[in-house]
């Protein structure tokens, strides 16, 4: 609200110049949320990023934080800025931001509005007077905060309003024109301020003056939008001509809307009850603007808005909070849709359960003795505009669809708010999906809040946020479930409540005496939705509680087997007991934890078996397909296929080692050796696939298969000696077995092998039998794959222009195919030849492609290895800076999927390391990696990208046309 300043102790920072201030802004625009490294870049230099945009964003960050803490210890996880995930976070209290208090003060004054003008009035001043200019003024040419300025500006202008309507209800009307004349002139299309300036002209003695201040609204709209005055401005208009007596009795708002003198009510008058009373929150609204604004919207527009969502997401509270904005706030054109004296209305038909007392419930929540039905209470309502909140209807569904459907139909004022655990399905409805909270945002301040509640003047310290983070996933941002887990710290520590999650059901017993029993325990708050199924519903739920991380429509048919299973799962989908993926094609599902959680307790120990048994066969059966398909061109999307199951693969595997079918887990396990290998799971791969090949027979078919998968997984963990002894007692079982597609795999693996050990006569012997087993199976990508050894072998022999065309026919082969890998990995090779003859450039071009291309394909050890070449090809290009970041990045990133590059090529890795360290000091190198290892694989990527040079003749090819020659 003004220049962006930032002091300590009264004494103002010196943040740097508009590009240090512009990430300073961005952070706080945040609001305490994690802003990526690539979102920085972006904001900081928009469309001119230079490609060291990333290591510059860092050395930014860097002396921003001795700035804003300097007596920061050294490596301290937390603090004021700290690098979180993919980016970075800016942790500032809400009071010691000017735009947050701004934000507050306003907020009260509003609502004191109505009741206690003078000490809104009060507040209002206090937050106008935070300004002191543009909103973010100074950030250069910058465009990072657009959209928040507009957002402040706007907000600014109605706490105006509102100060200028404060004024007018405590009798100042002669002072508020000067203030609403200034108003005008600088937002001359602000209907509201002109309502304002013409009632202070009335009031003032002014008719004349307030009519001319409405004719000039009326030009200016026209002239500017092309539009006439909305209802409000005409309302005052004619309220004025009339000289109407409500000009002068009402406050400034109601006065605005009004356009005939109200009539006198007569106590007891049919159909018109007294103002409701709604229930007063007891604690504060956490993490719901976003739905409750939402909401307010379609009720703005559609006249039956249905809140629909799993038991203890909030729906009645979001839905009451609906209803008091409603009462008190503004609704479309500036009408105060609050003032009337008709509602709004909050039937609470929780206990309700006979279907014939429902209109006489609801006509009790609405002051009206109604009794005999439907009809009665339609003509009670009659045309008065208003709105009815039915609360808990999922119980009563089948009786409050047609109760609603009669009400709209006959009561055209009506609009009605309803909660339901599924849609009332009438026309006209249109459904909010209340999601859980922000596991790591929201969800975390309910905690804290509920737990200061428990024991007050306790205040989590900065370690303690990741096991509150924790325990919110854990309970799936639920915001029941996070009340009842706070209430717990009462006697738990936050790691006993952890630790005590995997039985969630005890854990979390007891709740609110005061509470429905429907809300006491977390058990009851599950166990109510389930009651409403049907028992075919019932059996799918069930069944569907084995699957983990979600599941598409055929894995769900394949499980559950007949009856037809799309019904039914339409039936778990509108009762909100599984949540819907719309974004994803097929469309994927999936239960919340809690609720599965609840539904595998449920089954006996014979259900559970079998659908065990038959998740199990579905796993294998997927698992195997797509390790036929993965080397070829629907690979991409196979591997995509198999990240969406992995949770689900990986608890059959698991099942199957812990109920001892060594057969099923050997062909697990085997079938996604590949799909580890290149997404970098290679840890998880050596385990699982030693625990099934120790589970199954030794005559297995599979074990050829499942060893040579184990052999490559061990070469990425540089394990040279066990994955070449693997690969010799895969070649014996294929020779027992007859197994020729085994032996052609195995053999270029042998080759690889026995070069890197240093023997590459024998590699070249072995690489001859080789093309007799490809030939023998007619495998393209065996024969990608042997080519491409065959290249490397060749280049290690000191001949590298032949295996440039060794290279380029194994990327043909493998393009022609569609084994990505196969071709990726060629390219890795071609640019190490480009290196081993000098051409620094052509190979940072063609590692740097390959690492973009790898990061969209999501293949996390092809993408370390190619970054790991790129890094050396710069440190050879003279960016050696550059190269130690990318060495960094490299490290940081494998160790953490138990990959190193250095360690898997043994001839060529150290090489990349030895290269950059040549060009820089001790003290350069270990900084730019240190730099490098707080880079996220985006971060790395997006340095890779800035440095790839376009090209006529580029096309997708990670071996360059030029090699051909």
């Amino acid at each position: 609200m003004g220049p962006l300043t930032v002091s300590r102790g009264g004494e103002a920072l010196d943040l740097g110049g508009p590009r240090v201030k512009a990430l300073v802004a961005t952070l706080l625009i945040a609001q305490g949320k994690m802003v990526t490294s690539d979102r920085l870049v972006d904001a900081v230099w928009g469309e001119h990023v230079p490609a060291s945009g990333v290591s510059t964003l860092y050395s930014y960050v860097t002396k921003l934080r001795r700035v804003l803490e300097p007596d920061r210890p050294p490596r301290t996880a937390t603090g004021l800025l700290d690098r979180q995930g993919p980016g970075y976070v800016l942790r500032v209290r809400p009071e010691s931001v000017d735009s947050e208090r701004f934000a507050a003060l306003a907020e009260r004054g509003a609502r004191l509005l109505p009741d206690d003008p003078s000490a809104a009035a009060e507040s209002l001043a206090t937050a106008l007077a935070l300004w002191h200019g543009p909103a973010y003024a100074g950030l250069g040419d910058t465009d990072v905060a657009g959209a928040e300025i507009a957002r402040l500006e706007n907000a600014r202008l109605a706490a105006r309003q509102d100060h200028a309507a404060a004024r007018l209800a405590m009798g100042a009307d002669v002072q508020a024109v000067g203030e609403l004349e200034s108003l005008v002139c600088e937002h001359p299309l602000a209907e509201r301020s002109w309502e304002l300036l013409a009632l202070a002209l009335y009031r003032s003695g002014r008719q004349a003056d307030a009519l001319a201040a409405l004719r000039t609204a009326r030009e200016r709209l026209v002239e500017e939008l092309g539009v006439d005055p909305g209802p409000s401005l005409r309302a005052m208009e004619a309220a004025i001509l009339r000289q109407d007596p409500a000009l002068n009795s009402k406050g400034p708002e109601k006065a605005g809307t009004a356009t005939e003198a109200s009539e006198p009510r007569k106590p007891g008058e049919p159909g018109k009850p007294a103002r409701p009373r709604l229930p007063v929150p007891l604690t504060r609204l956490i993490g719901r603007d976003t739905a409750v604004g939402a909401v307010k919207d379609l009720l703005a527009t559609r006249r039956l808005v249905t809140i629909i969502g799993p038991g203890g997401t909030g729906k009645s509270r979001v839905a009451l909070e609906v209803a008091r904005e409603h009462r008190n706030g503004a609704g479309d054109d500036g009408d105060r849709a609050g003032n009337s004296e008709d509602g709004p209305w909050l039937a609470l038909l929780a206990d309700v359960t006979d279907t014939e007392l429902l209109p006489a419930a609801v006509g009790a929540a609405m002051g009206s003795a109604i009794t005999s039905g439907i009809d009665h209470l339609a003509a009670s309502i009659g045309d008065r505009e208003t709105l009815l909140v039915l609360d808990n209807c999922e119980h009563l569904v089948d009786a409050v669809a047609p109760l609603a459907e009669t009400l709209l139909s006959r009561c055209p004022g009506l609009r009605l708010l309803t909660t339901s655990r599924e849609p009332l399905a009438v026309t006209g409805e249109t459904t909010w999906d209340l999601p859980p909270l922000d596991p790591d945002g929201a969800a975390v301040e309910l905690f804290l809040e509920r737990s200061l509640a428990v024991r007050p003047g306790r205040h989590p310290r900065h370690d303690e946020r990741e096991p509150i983070s924790r325990i919110c996933r854990e309970l799936d941002g639920l915001p029941l479930a996070i009340e009842l887990a706070a209430a717990q710290t009462r006697v738990l520590s936050l790691e006993q409540i952890v630790s005590g999650l995997h039985d969630r059901f005890a854990l979390l017993a007891t709740g609110p005496r005061t509470a429905p029993e429907r809300h006491r325990s977390l058990e009851a708050v599950i166990a109510s939705s389930v009651r409403l199924l049907t028992p075919s519903e019932r059996e799918l739920l069930g069944c569907l509680s084995l699957f983990e991380g979600g599941f598409d429509l055929e894995a769900a048919e394949r499980v559950a087997g007949p009856p037809e299973v799309l019904h039914r799962l339409g039936g778990l989908v509108a009762k909100s007991l599984v949540t819907v993926d719309g974004a994803a094609a097929p469309r994927r599902y999936r239960m919340l934890e809690t609720i599965r959680q609840y539904a595998l307790r449920a089954l006996s120990d014979d259900e559970r078996t079998r659908w065990a048994r038959r998740h199990l066969a579905w796993a294998v059966e997927l698992a195997e397909t797509a390790d036929r398909r993965l080397r070829t061109f629907d690979g991409e999307l196979w591997l995509r296929r198999l990240r969406h199951e992995q949770a689900n693969t990986r608890a059959a595997l698991g099942h199957a080692l812990t109920t001892g079918d060594g057969d099923s887990a050997l062909r697990l396990a085997g079938a996604l050796s590949w799909f580890w290998y290149r997404n970098g799971d290679v840890h998880e791969g050596i385990v699982r696939l030693s625990e099934a090949l120790d589970r199954a027979g030794d005559d297995h078919a599979g074990r050829g298969h499942a060893l040579v998968g184990r052999a490559l997984l061990r070469y990425l963990a540089g394990d040279l000696f066990a994955g070449n002894d693997d690969v010799e007692l895969a070649l014996r079982q294929a020779e027992a077995t007859g197994d020729v597609e085994v032996m052609a795999r195995a053999l270029p693996y042998r080759a690889y092998f026995l070069q890197l050990s240093g023997d590459p006569s024998q590699a070249q012997l072995t690489l001859a039998e080789g093309w007799t087993r490809v030939r023998a199976t007619g495998l393209s990508w065996v024969e990608a794959e042997l080519m491409m050894v065959r290249g490397q072998i060749t280049r290690v022999a000191g001949d590298p222009l032949l295996a440039t065309g060794q290279l380029v026919r194994a990327a043909d082969i493998a393009e022609a195919c569609g084994h990505d890998w196969a071709y990726c990995s060629s390219g890795w090779i071609g640019a190490k030849v480009a290196m081993d003859l000098g051409d620094a450039d052509r190979a940072v071009q063609q590692a740097a492609r390959l690492v973009v291309h790898l990061d969209r394909v999501q293949d996390v050890t092809s993408w370390l290895a190619c970054a790991h070449v790129l890094a050396g090809a710069l440190g050879m290009a003279g960016r050696a800076v550059d190269g130690a970041v990318l060495l960094g990045a490299v490290s940081a990133i494998g160790s953490r999927v138990g990959y190193s590059p250095e360690l898997m090529d043994p001839l060529d890795g150290p090489r990349n390391v030895a290269v950059v360290r040549a060009a820089l000091s001790s003290e350069t190198y270990d900084e730019a990696t240190t730099m490098g290892g707080s880079l996220t694989k985006e971060d790395a990527t997006a340095m890779a990208r800035r440095l790839i040079v376009a090209t006529p003749d580029d096309g997708r090819r990670a071996v360059s046309r030029q090699d051909r020659s």
